[in-house]
């Protein structure tokens, strides 16, 4: 009995993670929550539950696959994390109860309801959004509530805390956006990893990254009908993105002061103002596609490092990429005069070139005639 009690004494030993040892936390949409061990058979509620008790070397896996969690994570001060996002999708919207809406006539509604934040309204209706024409770029006033056609909404703030949202039409399934974003950084984060991982319906950007975050890897992720964009880096953030797609957003991505950004094999489309815009840093695009539903398919500016005040010069190279815009109508393509390009190999249709920095080009056709 004795030898028996020890050996099973030993296994248990065995079987316990040891100090140090890489952990693997488990996320459940439905059937989670927050006073749980966070393993496989008893799963957190909110990713950012996990990601709060998460160590380094630990990975955070999200469940079921494809499950949509209303909610969103901030990562600060995070080192060496993997995100298995599992296909898994991050929305900032959340479903308006059928009550307590007023109504105004046969097919008009009103309710009250809180400034998102940025006070961006950001309506999803029957799973398709609609800003009524605005983004972060643009600002259109809103139409009167008596000129609504059905699907459309009306934006009139009360105060600086709720305004009346009104909508023409049925009102079932609409969604309100009320998150900034699906994925947002802060502080020092080196080494995080997130796989498979989608953000939709954000005020902002769906994946957010701020602060002095460095090797920061995306791997199958996509960002779209977002008020801003779908990923956009900040301040002094280092970002590798591989196999992403971004669209639906006012712009794909944006990465500006002086972030650092590198994409192989991402698409861009669909955008309101712009689909690719570098503002300083370091950038590369690698097997990449833009199709411009924007006015500007790409742009190349200086920025500015917001911790040192310095002018931050922006370069960038475009290997094997394909630029061309979505119709018959001609997109812009920008350099300014601070800023380094590098084209190779690369195929450009239906774009307009504003180049007044410096740049070469190498195997690169313009509408089907080599460039330069």
């Amino acid at each position: 009995m004795i030898r028996r009690f020890s050996s099973l004494f030993a296994l248990f030993l065995f079987v316990l993670p040891k100090p140090g040892q890489p952990a693997d936390w488990y996320v459940h949409a439905e059937s989670g929550k927050d006073t749980a061990q966070g393993t496989l058979q008893d799963p957190c509620g909110t990713i950012q539950h996990a990601g709060e008790r998460a160590q380094p070397g630990d990975t955070i896996h999200l469940l079921p696959r494809g499950a949509v969690y209303r909610q969103m994570i901030l990562l600060k001060d995070k080192h060496d994390l993997t995100i298995r996002g599992n296909d898994c999708i991050l929305t900032g919207a959340d479903p308006l109860p059928m009550d307590g809406w007023e109504k105004l006539n046969s097919d008009l509604h009103r309710r009250q309801v809180p400034v998102a934040k940025w006070g961006r309204p950001l309506l999803v209706v029957r799973g398709r959004v609609t800003c009524m024409g605005n983004s972060a770029s643009v600002n259109r006033p809103y139409p009167a509530p008596a000129m609504l056609r059905v699907g459309e909404f009306s934006w009139q703030p009360i105060d600086g805390k709720t305004g009346w949202l009104t909508v023409r039409g049925n009102l079932h399934g609409l969604e309100l956006a009320v998150r900034p974003a699906g994925v947002a950084t802060a502080g020092s984060c080196r080494k995080i990893t997130i796989h498979d991982l989608h953000a939709r319906h954000a005020t902002n950007d769906g994946f957010n990254i701020h602060g002095d975050c460095r090797q920061m890897y995306f791997r199958h992720v996509t960002g779209y009908e977002c008020f801003d964009e779908g990923l956009s880096a900040h301040d002094t953030c280092e970002v590798f993105v591989e196999d992403g797609e971004f669209w639906g957003n006012d712009q794909a991505v944006a990465d500006v002061n002086a972030a650092d950004s590198y994409y192989t094999r991402c698409r861009f489309r669909d955008s309101v103002s712009a689909e690719v815009v570098f503002r300083g840093g370091t950038h590369r695009l690698e097997e990449c596609t833009i199709v411009a539903a924007a006015p500007t398919a790409f742009s190349l500016t200086a920025g500015k490092n917001l911790k040192s005040q310095e002018i931050s010069l922006p370069t960038c190279t475009i290997i094997r990429s394909t630029f061309r815009s979505n119709d018959a109508r001609s997109r812009q393509f920008v350099l300014d005069s601070e800023g380094t390009l590098d084209l190779r190999g690369s195929v450009l249709q239906r774009i307009s070139l504003q180049l007044k920095g410096k740049f070469s080009a190498h195997a690169t056709t313009v509408d089907g005639r080599p460039f330069p």
